[in-house]
């Protein structure tokens, strides 16, 4: 299959085949691990046709890359979950519409798709439609955005769900994508060193934050990245950081910072979006996470605890609405890698 010059020019992902001219039933048992979880229906008029699929992917850290090509009929898909991450399409033969609630997009020559998680798509694809489809892991976007304003995300994430190949950042985004397509055809890529020091994922979602109109564009375009902060409010976070487990009480805080508790109070809302209580405990959450995930602990009241909670159901609790995960899920992952 020759694809469109503006993202590649030969099939991608070769090295990472799945199923190959394989029955449409086998890329729909596949969606779940790969795509998302979906029915395909084949429209009433073309009942007789044979839809063949095939299906490459592999995974970077918390960026998962997609090719998907089905030829014989075209296909109507249902989401039967919502989408739990963000998920870049873009088409490389054929179309793609999407219905979102009352938006539609289309993924064509010079237009993309973006969903962000909770949404539940619908889509129509052309015959002989193949796709190139970037995932990213909600929460690992979260904490590069975080990085990047130096300050915690409150409120999730939301995408434009139409995007302009055309427009300058795009198209630059676009040709990184490029790249890294490239790359994972050789055995030796860039791609290939460990996950702790791979560029590609700071890249893709650094660059899709600054590129696609999203909820926080503004704050990133008004330059509000590592922005100014008051002295006070910087030895306060300091300490937090620095000792996540170690009495960080109110009067500690303000101990430590010089200033009163409505002033540093006052400091953590308007710089930081959270109160001193519920930043101790993202930082608090966020070393735990590290530590299950590194499988740094025998039991994950171990690691609760040396983070600095004393109540292991309630950390769980934070822990899963911040991670989507119980933590026990995290720490028995971390065995199998």
């Amino acid at each position: 299959m020759t694809t469109r010059a503006g993202l590649l020019t030969r099939t991608p992902l070769r090295r990472f085949s799945v199923m190959e001219d394989a029955e449409l039933e086998a890329l729909e048992a596949s969606a779940p691990a790969w795509l998302t979880e979906c029915k395909f229906k084949t429209p009433r008029r073309q009942l007789a046709a044979i839809t063949r699929a095939s299906l490459s992917a592999t995974t970077l850290g918390p960026v998962k890359l997609v090719y998907a090509h089905t030829i014989g009929s075209e296909l109507a898909v249902d989401f039967t979950r919502q989408e739990s991450n963000y998920v870049v399409s873009f088409a490389l033969a054929g179309t793609n519409q999407v219905t979102v609630a009352n938006e539609q997009a289309l993924c064509s020559a010079t237009r993309a798709v973006i969903l962000s998680p909770q949404m539940v798509a619908g889509m129509h694809l052309s015959d002989g439609y193949a796709q190139v489809h970037v995932g990213i892991e909600r929460f690992a976007l979260d904490r590069n955005l975080e990085r990047m304003l130096d300050r915690p995300v409150t409120k999730p994430i939301r995408f434009q769900i139409d995007m302009d190949l055309t427009r300058p950042a795009l198209a630059s985004w676009v040709r990184g994508v490029k790249v890294l397509l490239e790359d994972l055809d050789e055995a030796s890529g860039l791609s290939a060193v460990g996950a702790e020091a791979n560029p590609w994922p700071d890249f893709l979602m650094t660059g899709l934050l600054l590129a696609q109109p999203n909820n926080y564009s503004e704050w990133l375009n008004q330059g509000q990245v590592n922005g100014f902060r008051p002295q006070s409010l910087k030895r306060a976070v300091e300490l937090i950081e620095q000792e996540p487990a170690g009495d960080l009480s109110l009067s500690r805080l303000c101990s430590v910072a010089g200033v009163s508790a409505r002033a540093l109070q006052r400091h953590f809302r308007e710089y930081v979006g959270l109160s001193p209580r519920e930043y101790v405990q993202r930082v608090r959450l966020e070393h735990a996470h590290n530590d299950l995930a590194a499988g740094a602990g025998k039991t994950v009241a171990e690691i609760a605890y040396r983070s600095g909670f004393t109540h292991v159901p309630r950390f769980a609790g934070a822990y899963r609405e911040r991670y989507g995960v119980p933590p026990l899920v995290t720490l028995r992952e971390s065995a199998t890698r």
